[in-house]
């Protein structure tokens, strides 16, 4: 039997997390090796898009043009949504899903406190999400083989540091929201629906001065990695992105360790 938390939750969804990778792999790199035919099409034919609509696919500097603006546009901001998708599933699932199995009750009976369970729980989660990026890095460094594309190391860095910055809060929100309420369906619901509404506003950012205004609430705007083809990281982002998991993670955990937990 494991008797250490962390391992034990890595170990319980191993073949989860080992499905989800692959599945990332597969996706990421099969979209990449479309970039040749997606660099001819947005080459030619992009001024038969909307306007309006041409600033989704960042053809503002005709980036799609080039396999670090794919890899920025396409890999991460469009297809890349699907980590964000297993960041905030596997954020909901360590503290409330165990909860409503009536796990949690069970392994509060040991000589353990609730302090050590929300970080090593925690700390397990942040692992996946580590994994998950790696496995992004790797698809995507195969795919520049593959096709024989140049791309630096210092961009696909700079954008795995930010990619990685992005997923832990959204997973640290959904987590702390998890474990305050008890419930799967509050951090998967409210951290969900944030989600998806902040890539859409930032998607749509360039559209008017409204929407660019209610982006500085998208957590999308501070990861911006199209700039990070050419720009150094923002520290003032990662410093905000930094301290809005450290925000998550002391909430969660002052309310987790005070409630009651409940039986279902």
């Amino acid at each position: 039997m494991l008797k250490n938390i962390y391992v034990k939750s890595l170990f319980e969804r191993r073949i989860g997390v080992l499905c989800w990778s692959i599945g990332i792999f597969l996706l990421i790199f099969g979209v990449g090796l479309m970039f040749p035919s997606m660099r001819d099409l947005f080459g030619k034919d992009m001024a038969q898009i909307p306007k309006e609509f041409q600033g989704w696919f960042g053809e503002t500097t005709n980036l799609m043009t080039t396999f670090s603006g794919y890899m920025a546009t396409e890999l991460v901001g469009n297809i890349g949504i699907m980590l964000v998708i297993m960041a905030i599933l596997y954020g909901i699932t360590f503290i409330a899903g165990d909860e409503e199995k009536n796990v949690l009750q069970s392994l509060l009976t040991l000589p353990v406190s609730r302090t050590q369970v929300y970080f090593q729980k925690y700390f397990a989660l942040t692992t996946i999400n580590i994994l998950a990026i790696i496995v992004w890095a790797i698809a995507v460094l195969a795919v520049a083989v593959t096709l024989n594309e140049p791309l630096k190391f210092s961009v696909l860095f700079k954008i795995v540091v930010m990619f990685f910055l992005t997923n832990m809060t959204l997973s640290t929100l959904a987590y702390s929201l998890s474990a305050i309420s008890g419930k799967r369906s509050v951090g998967g619901i409210v951290t969900g629906c944030y989600a998806f509404l902040a890539y859409f506003v930032n998607a749509l950012s360039a559209q008017s001065d409204i929407v660019e205004k209610i982006n500085y609430f998208s957590i999308f705007k501070y990861a911006d990695y199209i700039s990070l083809i050419n720009r150094a990281i923002d520290l003032n982002n990662v410093l905000l992105m930094i301290s809005l998991i450290v925000l998550f993670v002391i909430s969660g955990l002052l309310i987790f360790t005070r409630r009651d937990i409940q039986l279902n």
